[in-house]
């Protein structure tokens, strides 16, 4: 401990400057990863949220959920197999509500609210509590205007809808939510009662002639360009990982190699290999720690003056899995330069010493 301050106090320089580096790089790393997970749920916490172990759809979509259509049929088909009480149809239609001269593009899910375990609302009338016109909506429509008991006015269906709730994490391609009986939209001839995009069912995996019953994580997964968007973002942050361990590594070798005759002293005076190479990995750790607080302050920094409009959601987990992480990277290429110090004689380097 001692050696580490010692040096860390001596070439401040050095050291301050690798921080900036390291703090640059783990800034962008949380960055990226807070934008891929906001993207993530922009995209999809709809799908990821849907109140179901299974949704089924024809096998001609593909997984694909929008492009699914499922008959009456079909529906009493799947109801036959798994329990009727814990299954219900979903109708997903893209639609445009206006207020004043704004309009805002949205997503209904119209279900049977009455069954399955309904998600959270925030504030408002619960799912299953609502009835007739009322709807529960996402709560970002909230930064288009709108509040807790506005109408929204729909004139493609020509109807209107009261918001008698909100719940979170509930968008769907970057757009609103807004959970609706499906009983209401047959009532008044919104939908073709005759088809709907999906059956939600909880329970034990079944089989269905010319259906398939996809997980949850499936589902999303089928979504068009989410497992492309994704995959770009995860290869760009497993590339940025590679390069900080590599800058910390190159850094505290090249670090090492300048201090050869110094370890050369240390071991001639008495030190052992075991005391330098603490003194290393407290370098390490100490400076990771430093540049991981400090870029921690510059991302909570950020996300006080980015668009409300910009996907970005970082999580105290994600937080905690890219410092270990990139903190394991950072340990792991020190124990080059702990070998490369291992490895000085004392005597050939105190013969180098002018």
């Amino acid at each position: 401990m001692f050696l580490a301050f010692k040096e860390l106090g001596y070439s401040k320089l050095k050291y301050i400057l690798v921080t900036i580096i390291l703090t640059a790089i783990l800034f962008l790393l949380f960055f990226v990863n807070g934008l891929a997970s906001g993207l993530s749920n922009a995209d999809s916490s709809s799908l990821k949220n849907l109140p179901a172990d299974y949704v089924v759809m024809n096998e001609e979509a593909e997984g694909n959920i929008t492009k699914s259509q499922i008959t009456e049929a079909e529906k009493q088909m799947v109801y036959e197999k798994v329990n009727h009480d814990q299954a219900t149809p979903l109708t997903i239609t893209m639609s445009t509500v206006k207020q004043d001269s704004r309009s805002t593009d949205i997503v209904y899910f119209a279900l049977n609210t009455d069954r399955l375990t309904m998600p959270e609302v925030i504030e408002g009338k619960s799912v299953r509590a609502i009835s007739g016109k009322e709807v529960i909506v996402d709560e970002s429509i909230k930064d288009q205007g709108y509040s807790l008991n506005d109408t929204l006015k729909d004139e493609n269906l020509d109807t209107e809808f009261k918001i008698a709730g909100f719940f979170e994490n509930q968008t769907y391609s970057h757009l609103p939510v807004v959970y609706t009986s499906l009983t209401h939209w047959h009532e008044n001839e919104l939908t073709d009662q005759e088809v709907s995009q999906a059956v939600l069912y909880d329970g034990e995996k079944a089989g269905f002639d010319e259906l398939e019953a996809l997980t949850i994580d499936e589902t999303v997964s089928a979504m068009p360009g989410y497992s492309e968007t994704q995959g770009s973002l995860l290869m760009m942050i497993t590339f940025l990982f590679i390069i900080s361990a590599f800058v910390s590594t190159v850094f505290f070798y090249v670090i090492t190699i300048q201090k050869t005759n110094q370890f050369g002293i240390l071991k001639a005076i008495g030190a052992d290999t075991k005391f330098i190479a603490k003194g290393m990995i407290i370098q390490v750790v100490l400076i990771t720690a430093l540049s991981l607080g400090l870029s921690l302050l510059g991302i909570t920094g950020m996300t006080k003056v980015i668009p409300a409009e910009m996907p970005f959601e970082i999580s105290i987990s994600l937080i905690a899995f890219t410092g270990a992480l990139f903190l394991a990277l950072n340990l792991t290429g020190s124990l080059l330069s702990v070998y490369r110090a291992a490895k000085v004689d004392a005597l050939e380097a105190i013969g180098r010493v002018e």
